[in-house]
């Protein structure tokens, strides 16, 4: 509680520093926002590992960074996204006549009448991999392996999957992930959009682009969210954690070097 006085204090504060005058609905919407992500903060730390909730606050005040510095406008997103489309299209690997393409494309479908960003629209791709995965890259393109299609055993649970893959677009998380690399590359040029081809061939050599294990938690929720919505069963959802947890090692160290959170804590969030 000390740490949520601590912080609402200085989130306040801002407001007086500056001198602002402030209309009262922008305050109540702030105060929504704060209460909900000490909402979300406390449900990590009833479901979660013990360092997930302090994380939470942390991962805000890295969001607000991120996005304060750089815009990444939606046609320099579709060009990356289109970008690494194309290298795995050049590299021969689509899988376009895989038995479950069909029912695959369907999902998507489905999931697609309920996203909140009717602007983007999605595009999902089988990838010719044994590696167990799924990943979203900027634009709405989206990926999963035929490897991951041998792993799942329902299609409530691949609704689950695609759905926390299109919650990384429309939580910025794809586009804030962009920003941290392309601030690590060229601190001092991060503004000129010519540099994001580059950026790009970063996304494609790295197979799946980590995101931190706050996203993540974000992701399940609204995967979960938007799942739920399109009429997929909620019981089924946590079954992908569950086969995942079995052979999961779990200690201080992979906590703190794993770019996702263990399976086990996603599986009890999720249940």
């Amino acid at each position: 509680m000390k740490h949520f006085i601590f912080i609402s204090a200085v989130f306040f504060s801002s407001y007086i520093i500056y001198g602002q005058e402030i209309p009262t609905q922008k305050i109540e919407e702030a105060i929504a926002s704060y209460e909900a992500k000490i909402d979300q903060a406390t449900t990590l730390v009833d479901c979660g590992h013990a360092l997930d909730g302090p994380a939470y606050f942390v991962k805000q005040m890295e969001n607000g960074w991120l996005d304060a510095m750089l815009f990444i406008a939606s046609d320099s997103k579709s060009n990356i996204g289109s970008e690494v489309y194309n290298n795995y299209k050049r590299l021969n690997m689509f899988d376009v006549k895989h038995a479950l393409y069909p029912k695959v494309q369907e999902v998507l479908q489905n999931l697609m009448k309920h996203t909140a960003n009717k602007s983007v629209t999605y595009q999902l791709n089988i990838l010719k991999s044994e590696e167990i995965n799924a990943f979203a890259t900027l634009g709405g393109y989206l990926y999963v392996t035929t490897g991951l299609l041998e792993f799942v055993d329902s299609y409530d649970e691949l609704a689950f999957i695609i759905g926390h893959e299109i919650a990384h677009e429309e939580q910025l998380h794809t586009q804030r992930k962009v920003t941290k690399i392309t601030l690590l590359s060229d601190v001092e040029n991060f503004t000129k959009m010519e540099g994001f081809s580059e950026i790009a061939k970063k996304l494609n050599t790295t197979f799946l682009a980590p995101f931190d294990q706050i996203d993540e938690y974000e992701a399940d929720k609204n995967g979960f969210d938007l799942a739920k919505a399109a009429g997929y069963n909620t019981a089924r959802f946590a079954d992908f954690f569950r086969k995942l947890e079995k052979n999961q090692q779990q200690d201080l160290l992979k906590k703190l070097t794993s770019t996702h959170p263990f399976a086990a804590d996603r599986k009890e969030c999720i249940s």
